[in-house]
């Protein structure tokens, strides 16, 4: 399966990217085995705050993620 992944603020310095596809082989893949792909990957990312989309909805570490699915990592969010 194939996915792309958005990263934004604070997560895109980390990366040094604003968004990159992987094609992952694990026919059931959570967003939990993906987040650990990328503190493997990035590992600058640990100890930083983020909540994940999953083609633009808010989502949990649990939920299952499909081929062609758009993932993004979203800073903390501040209001006034």
């Amino acid at each position: 399966m194939t996915i792309s992944i958005k990263y934004f603020g604070l997560i895109a310095d980390v990366t040094q990217t604003n968004e990159e596809v992987f094609t992952i082989e694990k026919p059931d893949f959570s967003a939990r085995d993906l987040l650990k792909i990328l503190h493997e990957k990035y590992e600058n990312l640990n100890g930083n705050t983020f909540v994940i989309a999953v083609n633009k909805t808010l989502a949990t570490e649990d939920v299952m993620i499909n081929n062609n699915d758009t993932i993004a990592l979203l800073p903390p969010f501040a209001g006034g």
